[in-house]
């Protein structure tokens, strides 16, 4: 009789248990709901492209990239290249007072004190190089590539900041993602422990139950809680990168929009095209050819042209001329060769031809590592994807293996701890499914920035 008593109770238990169950989930998906709603109103969502577009506008390094970009062009003149005369104003004004005394042969005597004299001279000159070995042509053509090499540094630290911003703003979400299946499993915990405890209050189960669900329930509050902490570490960072205050309050996406499938072959040939690296070592080659035409050109003569205009006036209380004038215009030609300097010109141009060399081979190497990184990107990434399809179908089968293993738990067919086998296996699941997710993510990210395609249009 007390067999049969007992079992009707425990029926009853069970009952009561998934009522309790229904309105717990209800409560949840309710208060899930106000708060969501409670946090956008409190902390406005941030895509992934204004997040993007707020740092290339305001990080601090492109701004200073930018700087020096705007130096290089400011650089760029024909003046810098010499190809325009210098002119030249200059003025004196000297005045004296003396005391002289002059005796001639004649036996006269010329003494004068306190003399006064004063002169002013001016003079406005013109030079101009007409012709310097075409060293002039080559410095213009230098100082345009000195401009294009900042322009592709810009464009690196962009692609880079860029990158960096992705790269946070991804982890956020899926720290976000880890979130959400952390508070399911701890419901689902505090859902274990009072089932525990109600087993424990009908004789049906164990102090030693009770205390395992309380120890499981607390070790995912404290996953939850270091998984918040990382969030809060990486909204700073990412803050940071945008160049506001570190404290300003956002809410990202929930999900990763994985892009279509790559092809590998336009992936490279997009990379031997756009990779700001590529480009600026091939420019690093033009530089190096610039350098040797212009040592070249030192070994032709320099042929400039002058012209000038000299104004003087004087006047003097002493000496032979009480006061003059002279007024008039110069001009002329010059040209010069440089014979013969100590074996320098030839130093200078075998150390061109080795700077030629080593820019080759720097691009030679850097477009082999370029082709190997996007090779070994290009292969993890198509790995991440077939694990992303493998793990999608993984959590679906730790969804329905969870599901039954709840229902035997409820109905006092499974023990604590293999209950929590199965919320752990979900939990992996998940878990794993956002990091391949991420991982994809990632490697997209990669790809784009090496094949030059990162930037936004």
């Amino acid at each position: 009789m007390w067999v049969i008593f007992l079992n009707k109770v425990k029926l009853k238990m069970n009952k009561v248990s998934f009522i309790n169950k229904q309105t717990a989930i209800f409560l949840l998906l309710l208060q899930l709901v106000m708060l969501t709603g409670l946090q956008k109103s409190r902390a406005q969502v941030l895509t992934a492209g204004e997040a993007v577009n707020i740092a290339v506008e305001n990080n601090f390094n492109i701004r200073i990239a930018r700087l020096g970009e705007e130096e290089m062009k400011n650089n760029l003149t024909y003046g810098n290249a010499g190809f325009l005369p210098s002119i030249d104003l200059s003025a004196a004004q000297n005045n004296s007072i003396t005391n002289s005394r002059q005796e001639y042969l004649s036996g006269q005597i010329n003494e004068r004190d306190n003399a006064k004299s004063n002169s002013f001279s001016s003079n406005l000159g013109l030079n101009w190089t007409v012709f310097d070995g075409l060293r002039m042509f080559n410095n213009y053509k230098l100082l345009g590539n000195q401009l294009k090499a900042g322009e592709y540094r810009t464009r690196m630290q962009v692609e880079n900041t860029i990158s960096s911003v992705l790269i946070n703003y991804y982890n956020i979400v899926q720290l976000h993602q880890k979130v959400v299946v952390f508070e399911k499993a701890v419901s689902l915990g505090e859902e274990r422990t009072g089932i525990a405890r109600e087993m424990l209050l009908i004789g049906s189960g164990s102090r030693l139950d009770l205390l395992q669900a309380e120890v499981d329930l607390n070790t995912d509050k404290s996953q939850l809680l270091d998984l918040q902490q990382r969030i809060a570490e990486a909204s700073i960072s990412l803050n940071q990168l945008l160049a506001r205050d570190a404290g300003i309050e956002f809410a990202v996406e929930d999900t990763f929009r994985l892009m279509p499938g790559f092809d590998y072959s336009n992936l490279l040939q997009k990379t031997e095209a756009e990779n700001s690296g590529l480009l600026l070592n091939n420019l690093d080659i033009d530089m190096a050819m610039n350098n040797l035409y212009i040592i070249k050109g030192s070994r032709l003569p320099v042929v400039g042209v002058n012209a000038g205009y000299n104004f003087n006036v004087q006047a003097s209380e002493s000496g032979f001329v009480k006061s003059g004038r002279t007024s008039g215009l110069n001009y002329g030609i010059t040209a010069s060769m440089s014979l013969f300097n100590g074996f320098n010109l030839k130093r200078q141009q075998q150390n061109a031809r080795i700077g030629i060399e080593m820019a080759q081979l720097q691009l030679d190497a850097y477009q082999s590592e370029i082709r190997a990184m996007l090779l070994s990107t290009y292969t993890a990434y198509t790995s991440r994807l077939k694990m992303v399809s493998f793990e999608k179908l993984n959590l679906e089968t730790s969804n329905i293996n969870f599901e039954i293993a709840g229902e035997r738990y409820r109905l006092g067919e499974l023990s604590g701890l293999e209950y929590r086998e199965a919320q752990k296996n979900l939990l992996l699941a998940n878990e794993r499914l956002i990091n391949a997710q991420f991982e994809v993510r990632l490697l997209e990210i990669n790809l784009l920035q090496l094949s030059g395609s990162i930037l936004p249009e």
